[in-house]
């Protein structure tokens, strides 16, 4: 990745209130931006899932959410067994899921086609998909970019 470099104007240098403005206008963009990349992993659910911005200080934007099955599916989980608490567990066969590693977006997936009913499973585990990964590597390429356009606009 090639390397960038942001240029400050002296002006805004001698301008301490307008060189903060600028810096929280870029950081805000690029944590809005990621908030809409988060939001296309999960598009396609049936389970909501809330995306939060936090502000640790002024230099930082954090991203992110306490979902718990959003969890799962971003870091994956290991093989588990799962027991009926009813009469028996229901799924289809042969679906596709809805997502992929490294992947920020989401597709429609599928259930499969049969169904199969079972008092136990021993589950493979789901395959970690990344997204919180695939999405900092994105938007660290994209904030240099992000914070120049700010600095020109206080310019």
């Amino acid at each position: 990745m090639p390397s960038m470099k942001v240029i400050v104007p002296k002006d805004l240098i001698l301008d301490p209130q307008k060189l903060a403005r600028a810096i929280q206008n870029g950081l805000d963009g690029a944590a809005k931006g990621a908030v809409v990349d988060f939001k296309t992993t999960t598009a396609t659910w049936d389970h909501q899932v809330d995306f939060e911005t936090a502000e640790p200080d002024a230099a930082r934007r954090v991203v992110g959410t306490d979902d718990e099955i959003y969890g799962y599916v971003n870091t994956g989980t290991r093989p588990h067994v799962i027991v009926s608490r009813g009469k028996a567990l229901a799924f289809g066969t042969g679906g596709r899921p809805k997502s992929r590693p490294g992947y920020i977006g989401a597709n429609t997936g599928s259930k499969g086609k049969g169904t199969v009913f079972r008092k136990m499973v021993n589950h493979p585990g789901t395959k970690a998909r990344g997204f919180d990964k695939a999405i900092a590597a994105k938007w660290q390429e994209q904030l240099p970019i992000i914070m120049q356009r700010a600095i020109d606009s206080e310019v």
